[in-house]
């Protein structure tokens, strides 16, 4: 179905989204309104309705809209080089969002449309490239083919998160050099008869 197009184009869009995340910064999810967002942006409440039908609709919308500069696919031609530049992404996006990101974390375990619009409108839309990283780099025998792509995805998001929104400490571009070459490539090198190094121990 298609959307019904916004007064003014995608300048109005984004002016719309970008108030939408300033709303939410303010008053968190639960007491953001739609009547809210659409007073400060002076729009049509009918009109965002048909595009967003929902109040989770329109913050997913609003969450992807700023990162929309960020490339949508790597394809550097090595799986090291795809891991870093979405790695990179990762941080450019925890940048600009980890204030709202830090907000939503205990909503989405209260509610679940809005946790079913983030899977399906923000977080599926982020795996998608980097499991085709993965599957090209298997292609090409970067990686073990009993590697589990689904959870080596998982393992950037997971350091990132943990440490910009638990501890409060960013994760450096230099760290994550580190995070491709001493986590994440040894264990897609992995097999069952060849397994990753065992950390060293004092």
């Amino acid at each position: 179905m298609s959307m019904a197009p916004l007064r003014g184009g995608q300048a109005r869009r984004d002016q719309l989204l970008n108030i939408t995340l300033d709303v939410l910064r303010e008053n968190g999810y639960e007491r953001l309104t739609i009547d809210e967002v659409v007073g400060r942006a002076r729009a049509s409440k009918t009109t965002v309705y048909r595009r967003w039908p929902s109040k989770s609709a329109l913050v997913v919308a609003a969450l992807v809209n700023a990162i929309s500069d960020l490339p949508a696919s790597h394809d550097t031609g090595s799986l090291r080089g795809d891991l870093l530049a979405y790695f990179h992404d990762l941080i450019d996006e925890m940048e600009r969002l980890a204030d709202v990101m830090a907000g939503l974390v205990g909503e989405l375990r209260r509610n679940s449309e809005l946790a079913a619009a983030m899977r399906k409108g923000y977080i599926d839309a982020r795996r998608r490239p980097v499991i085709d990283a993965f599957v090209r780099a298997r292609d090409r025998g970067e990686m073990a083919s009993t590697a589990d792509v689904d959870l080596l995805w998982q393992i950037a998001p997971a350091v990132i998160f943990f440490r910009w929104l638990l501890t409060g400490v960013p994760v450096a571009r230099e760290e994550t050099h580190r995070l491709v070459h001493d986590v994440v490539l040894p264990l897609a090198l992995a097999t069952p008869n060849n397994p990753p190094p065992h950390p060293v121990t004092s």
